[in-house]
């Protein structure tokens, strides 16, 4: 259903400090402009959760209290009460900016994410743009034929199936502070409308984010969230499902036990969901093989049903939001529609075209993987693009198929869509042209990232043999040419790692780098910090090209780097791990570590030896990751050196 959210009004500036000194065992200050992507307190002086509240560092190095919304709470296995919180700036929301505060007896044991810190002290407050002209520019973005709310049908539908006669699909601006690159940038934030725009023809359903100021449309984010793929035949043989009697003594596909329900509809080849009517059996033995290919409804419902009991039954989650979520699907959606989606509503499935023999794509593990994007969207909200829409694809990929597993154990493999003839295979993500180690040889780039939204189908392919290679074990040469010897660890145990990585660490912007980092905390969480599971998982992500950085380092050892590396006890000697992406196109991201405190000059020379761009940075002893962002260059290769003599070359394309 569209809902936009109301933001409450929320002051930012914490006044309130600790009474006494804290000790910080672990920190990562991971993104200039922001605060420490992860902080771990020790339990004896862990400052005392206070609702409402999150603790950040001031400029003197003390914890300080800054009010926020809270988006959700939930309570893990361990005993945490992990907190989400939005950050507000002049009482409106920072789109992408969460801290997750991990919460026992009381006390923040650990807090991480996104929180912009040096921010413009001049952010605009309210719109020089008024939200009518800032929807067109919106609409002009989308460009579409036809948009939902512009359906009588479609909008009856909604205020009927959401109880409220007022509910539309017509989109009402909120206000939020954005920053239009892949993760928050402080520095780059703009006062932005933020429209949720759903469209039927072509089907579209974005958040588009306009300048309040100017009418520039910053950026997008996908809400639907498709599965493509080709299929032959060769569904879940006959199980058992739970179904509803209705007033005519027929029964329909309408669970009534799960959460808040599971329904699946027939849109009996149409688009219209206000038109979709029950499939009806009149004896509750569902053998409906017919030529409207009814069978497939029942292969979505047992899918669901599955889907919420693997949730409900391994990690005692009350559907994807822990709240009963009512989980809806559509079958027979549009004529020759090969395709499947979550629209962060409902699961729809078309009924294929002439290339697959016109097949539906409601394989057990497709229906997890889809679901598994709802769960995705109520945790860590993962972007849909780039490395945070492959971490999106890859996550729901995992759990399609340890809910295969789960449900079907006799018959589980590796294979996406293994049921019907696959479009992916974990195990050998090199046979449908995915990659197996990062940005390694069947690594999306350019064109073919392009129409993929930066490679979210193909670069999932790095997660997916990760969790293979934790669950099943491994050994070989990765594109890199390290040799890798990864020890099994076993399915069970590789997906409470997974979800618990997915549901307690991640924020929208999370990449691969964080995907490695949390993990292993995760395995820390469950299994303890010396453990074999930490080895494999870390091993694992060795094996996949996902290398431990300056910036992970200090999470992934009990001793600071100073004492691992005696070398490094010089004052201001600075080590350069790192700079990536490169070539660079306006920005790189700089990891290096320092003995001591202060400044660091980073600068920037063409190769005639002009210098083009300096930074001074505050550095802090450790490991540190600045996001470094460039003026307008020229392409071609630039030199760029740190103030202690260290230097390495890029190379700036267009």
């Amino acid at each position: 259903m569209k809902k936009l959210l109301s933001f409450s009004l929320l002051a930012t500036i914490g006044i309130v400090q600790f009474a006494h000194a804290q000790t910080i065992t672990k920190k990562l200050q991971d993104i200039k402009g922001l605060h420490p992507t992860y902080l771990e307190f020790s339990a004896a002086d862990a400052p005392a959760f206070i609702r409402g509240n999150v603790w950040v560092q001031n400029e003197k190095q003390k914890m300080v209290q800054q009010a926020a919304r809270l988006l959700r709470s939930s309570t893990d296995a361990l005993g945490y009460t992990n907190y989400r919180y939005q950050q507000t700036i002049n009482g409106i929301p920072v789109e992408d900016a969460v801290y997750i505060l991990h919460v026992k007896g009381g006390k923040v044991l650990a807090e991480n994410g996104r929180w912009a810190k040096d921010y413009p002290n001049n952010l605009a407050v309210s719109a020089a743009l008024n939200e009518a002209a800032a929807l067109q520019r919106a609409l002009n973005k989308i460009g579409a034929k036809e948009y939902k709310w512009q359906n009588a049908a479609e909008e009856d539908y909604l205020k009927q199936e959401t109880g409220d006669r007022s509910a539309s699909y017509y989109p009402k601006g909120t206000l939020v502070y954005f920053s239009a690159g892949e993760d928050v940038s402080a520095q780059d934030l703009r006062l932005a409308y933020k429209f949720d725009v759903y469209a039927t023809t072509p089907l579209v359903h974005k958040y588009v984010f306009v300048d309040a100021a100017n009418g520039t449309v910053l950026g997008t984010k996908d809400l639907i969230q498709p599965v493509d793929g080709t299929a032959e035949t060769a569904y879940s043989e006959t199980q058992q499902i739970s179904t509803t009697k209705n007033s005519a003594g027929r029964y329909i596909l309408k669970d009534k036990v799960r959460g808040k329900g599971i329904v699946t509809m027939n849109m009996k080849k149409g688009t219209d969901y206000s038109a979709a009517v029950n499939f009806v059996d009149n004896d509750n033995n569902w053998n409906n093989v017919n030529a409207a290919k009814d069978q497939y409804a029942t292969d979505a419902h047992w899918g669901a049903e599955m889907t919420y009991d693997f949730y409900k039954d391994v990690f005692n989650r009350n559907s994807i939001d822990d709240n009963g979520f009512a989980i809806k699907s559509y079958v027979h959606y549009d004529k020759n529609y090969f395709n499947a989606f979550w629209d962060g509503e409902k699961m729809t499935y078309g009924d294929g075209d002439a290339s697959n023999n016109n097949q539906p794509l409601t394989a057990i593990d497709v229906c997890g993987h889809e679901i598994t994007h709802g769960l995705t969207t109520f945790t860590a909200n993962l972007n849909y693009s780039n490395e945070s829409g492959a971490l999106n694809e890859g996550f729901s990929d995992i759990f399609g198929t340890c809910v295969e597993a789960f449900a079907r154990p006799e018959k589980k493999d590796w294979l996406i869509g293994g049921d019907f003839g696959a479009i992916r295979d974990m195990s050998n993500p090199n046979a449908f042209s995915q990659p197996d180690t990062y940005k390694g040889k069947a690594w999306a780039k350019g064109l073919l990232a392009w129409l993929d939204n930066g490679g979210v189908h193909t670069n999932s392919g790095v997660l997916n043999y990760w969790f293979y290679l934790i669950s099943e074990g491994g050994s070989g040469t990765n594109d890199n040419g390290l040799a890798y010897n990864v020890k099994a660890i076993g399915i069970t145990k590789a997906q409470a790692i997974a979800y618990r990585t997915l549901t307690t660490y991640l924020v929208p912007t999370s990449v691969y780098k964080d995907a490695r980092m949390y993990s292993i905390q995760a395995a820390k969480d469950l299994y303890g910090a010396k453990s074999f599971e930490v080895n494999q998982v870390t091993k694992a992500w060795n094996a996949v090209g996902v290398k431990a950085t300056t910036a992970t380092a200090t999470i992934e050892n009990d001793a600071p780097i100073a004492a691992v590396n005696p070398a490094l006890k010089i004052a201001n000697d600075i080590k350069v791990f790192s700079i990536y992406p490169n070539p660079v196109k306006n920005r790189f991201a700089l990891e290096f570590t320092q003995a001591k405190a202060g400044k660091v000059y980073v600068d920037v020379y063409n190769m005639a030896g002009t210098k083009v761009h300096e930074e001074v940075i505050a550095a802090i002893a450790g490991a540190n990751r600045i996001s470094v962002a460039l003026p307008q260059l020229s392409a071609g290769n630039y030199i760029v050196k740190l103030n202690n003599g260290n230097a390495t070359t890029i190379q700036v394309v267009q």
